[in-house]
């Protein structure tokens, strides 16, 4: 029977709408198998601070139990000192990443909060709520939990992990209010890697659900159709008959889930490579942490793998062109100058994954780079995230630098909307990807763009009088900007782009889409449309070089169509300009 004499909020505070979290999920349903009610209250950094406030009074809580990350360790210390006025006789606890370090420097400097659970929290929350139920005031004996009592601060000895995980009741009971959420997920917990900037180097091995509870949960993930599920498992693929057995069992469900995977590049071989080659589209998406290809900040990270022992392996990830590749780089690390980081940039950006993410050095609670930072003479930001400031390698204006450079990656090549027209310039005027986003950071600096929040059209214009006052426009550049431009926003073209006038083909495109024949071999997705619904889904440019094919000059016509069935598919199709003439006749 359910206990209900005690009301506990397991409060957790995201930093984005999208995110949820798993820690207060696992809670619940850990207090709800034990026989102990606890409702979820979830709110992101962006909500305002008195809106918080209300909502967790409002729930007249005995027991308060914040989550703790970066992200919002100082909006929770804010709000706990407030709560603890307007709700004197509730518990504060907190819990997760941000307090499980350093825990009595946390506690005296923030007197208002009354438990600190520190490690894995399943077990100790529940043996701290139950005593608090049953007016059990020996807490002395409870293991990962620290409290105050009246100023003096004590910290229990530390609990053992949990061995089967299988004691975890899954998280999820309902898909509801998690609709346009992305839904986070676990298969094992611990890391077999010790690197240095990570919190996982402290765990000793790696603890694995079972894999029959893992189908279990894929299964109600799939039927439940959740868009996305995206694993926080630290290396997915640490045991590689596992993740295969895991990623086949994905497969024979036929679903429509994309499972988000971080892998060992190292552990990549053959077999791995065979199942991911089974996937549908969009189904799997891996993402690789690579952080340095400098083997001197390898070695100083514990990281174990080097660049030229990886990238064929990423390479043939990448070529199986059916997933996602989100590959990681890391600025700030020991024995990497501005130098050194523009190999490592040029190195990871030549692999073409969809996504390359360029992150700061942050120097967590309880890592080894925090503890060794004096060594390599890393300053960094007292407060969260504690991102690196300097190094003995690397000047903050060198970190200003690389934080424009964050930017327009971003913007230019992560966002998929220039690929065109960016690989061009690359390929063909700069050589170095680093030079050239440098350089166009120079540019945006100058024109006191890079501080303004620009549309994305904007970021069109700017490239084009990059390249005017750089290089000069070609028809090649032209061409291929017009069809990054057309490929991927709706409006009308910007008229600094050359174009083609479309009055003079608009009724020879009408033609070719009223012919069954055409459709049947070209579009079938529009079939059985009429000619105003075909044009709701299509629409075309015309091209002086074959953007989709070889490059040569010509006139081209491309038709872009999206599936009446998700508006996010589209694909393109291109027609030598007489040829198209001739279909519509």
């Amino acid at each position: 029977m359910m206990n209900n004499t005690v009301k506990i909020s397991l409060i957790a505070i995201n930093s984005k709408f999208i995110h949820s979290n798993l820690a207060v999920r696992y809670l619940k349903s850990y207090l709800h198998k034990k026989g102990i009610k606890a409702d979820i209250l979830e709110f992101s950094i962006n909500d305002s601070f008195d809106n918080i406030i209300r909502k967790i009074y409002q729930t007249n809580s005995n027991i308060l139990a914040f989550s703790c990350y970066i992200w919002n360790r100082e909006l929770i210390m804010k709000l706990g000192a407030s709560l603890k006025k307007i709700m004197p006789h509730s518990k504060i606890v907190l819990g997760g990443p941000e307090v499980s370090y350093d825990i009595e420097y946390t506690m005296k400097e923030n007197p208002w909060i009354n438990f600190i659970i520190f490690g894995e929290g399943e077990e100790t929350f529940f043996q701290f709520a139950n005593s608090f139920i049953k007016g059990d005031k020996n807490i002395d004996h409870l293991e990962g939990l620290a409290f105050n009592s009246n100023g003096i601060i004590q910290v229990n000895n530390s609990r053992s992990p949990i061995s089967d995980l299988d004691e975890i009741p899954f998280p999820y009971n309902d898909f509801a209010d998690l609709e346009h959420k992305i839904i986070y997920y676990e298969t094992s917990r611990g890391c077999p890697f010790k690197c240095q900037y990570c919190m996982s180097s402290l765990e000793t091995g790696v603890r694995y659900f079972s894999l029959e509870r893992v189908f279990r949960d894929i299964d109600l993930f799939i039927s439940n159709k959740v868009k996305q599920v995206k694993l926080v498992d630290r290396t997915f693929n640490c045991n590689k008959k596992r993740s295969i057995e895991i990623m086949e069992y994905i497969l024979s469900k036929k679903g429509h889930t994309n499972f988000h995977f971080e892998i060992s590049p190292k552990l990549i071989d053959s077999d791995f490579l065979y199942t991911v080659k089974k996937a549908p589209k969009g189904i799997f998406q891996f993402e690789i942490g690579i952080q340095s290809t400098n083997n001197d900040t390898l070695e100083a990270i514990r990281r174990y793998e080097r660049f030229d022992e990886i990238k064929e392996k990423i390479s043939a990830l990448i070529a199986l062109e059916n997933c996602h590749i989100h590959l990681d780089l890391i600025a700030g690390l020991p024995f990497e100058d501005i130098k050194s980081f523009e190999k490592s940039f040029n190195n990871v950006f030549s692999l073409k994954p969809q996504m390359l993410q360029l992150g700061f050095l942050k120097l967590l609670r309880g890592s080894g780079l925090r503890m060794d930072a004096d060594k390599h003479g890393i300053q960094y930001n007292d407060h969260p995230p504690y991102e690196v400031l300097s190094t003995k390698w690397l000047s903050y204006k060198d970190i200003l630098d690389l934080k424009m450079i964050e930017e327009l990656v971003e913007i230019f090549s992560n966002s998929g909307r220039f690929n065109k027209s960016l690989s061009y310039l690359i390929d063909y005027y700069f050589s170095n990807p680093f030079k050239f986003f440098k350089e166009l950071g120079t540019f945006y600096y100058k024109k006191n763009a890079y501080d303004k929040s620009l549309k994305i059209s904007e970021h069109y214009e700017m490239l084009y009088f990059f390249v005017k006052n750089n290089i000069g426009i070609t028809t090649m550049f032209n061409e291929l900007l017009k069809y990054d431009f057309f490929s991927s926003l709706e409006g009308n073209m910007p008229s600094f782009i050359k174009r083609y006038d479309h009055s003079q083909i608009k009724n020879t495109v009408s033609s070719f889409l009223k012919k069954d024949f055409n459709i049947d071999r070209f579009i079938p997705e529009l079939k059985n449309m009429d000619i105003r619904q075909k044009l709701k889904y299509l629409k075309f440019e015309i091209f002086d070089i074959d953007v989709l094919g070889d490059l040569k000059e010509g006139r081209y016509i491309v038709l872009l169509i999206k599936n009446p069935k998700s508006d996010e598919e589209k694909r393109a199709v291109s027609f030598d300009l007489d040829e198209f003439i001739e279909l519509s006749l």
